[in-house]
């Protein structure tokens, strides 16, 4: 059963604060290592596939989304061909991927060029795999970024995604990002 459309679309509203020109509140201004990857994959792909950001929960993925999101912005990518999404969200998990994207446009009117879509937790959409595919193959003006928690990812992973999306795994702060995060100076070591 899908539940009514005004509160998916209050829903989907919260998610998505710059269509209204709002800023996305609470995220840290430091990034991690992995987020260089992320943009320039999502900016300027080298290939047309989706881009997948793998790892174990609590790790920084969503933050590395939505900075992704906030520097497509800072690029002036027009606001309303920015989607975000997160899928473990009680009302959200009821809707296909398809769905969502119609409820997005019935928001936001497309503004010509590509489409920037990002689904969070992935892996509680039923066959993922396949309908990513299909995305890739045939929605060549949407650029698809998606995450996942690693033994769900891994598991499914051995779908055929080859050629159909490009994987990022994320591990826990390296020690750098540590000291970097915490503003540590390092001290030399003697060579």
């Amino acid at each position: 059963m899908i539940p009514p459309q005004d509160e998916l679309i209050a829903v989907i509203r919260q998610m998505n604060p710059w269509w209204r020109g709002a800023q996305i509140t609470d995220l840290p201004t430091w990034r991690r290592a992995a987020f260089r990857e992320l943009f320039s994959w999502i900016l300027n792909p080298p290939t047309h596939r989706a881009l997948l950001l793998n790892g174990a929960r609590q790790i920084g993925k969503t933050t590395l989304l939505l900075q992704a999101i906030e520097a497509l912005l800072e690029e002036k990518i027009p606001p309303a061909n920015i989607v975000y999404v997160t899928f473990d969200h009680p009302l959200l998990k009821l809707l296909t991927p398809d769905e969502f994207l119609k409820i997005w446009r019935q928001i936001e009117t497309a503004v010509p060029g590509v489409e920037y879509v990002f689904f969070d937790e992935i892996q509680y959409i039923p066959n993922w795999q396949v309908w990513l595919k299909h995305q890739t193959d045939f929605e060549k003006h949407r650029r698809i970024t998606a995450t996942g928690s690693a033994t769900p990812l891994n598991t499914e992973l051995q779908e055929s995604g080859v050629g159909r999306w490009h994987t990022i795994n994320l591990a826990t702060l390296s020690f750098f990002e540590y000291t970097t995060l915490k503003n540590i100076r390092i001290p030399e070591l003697p060579g």
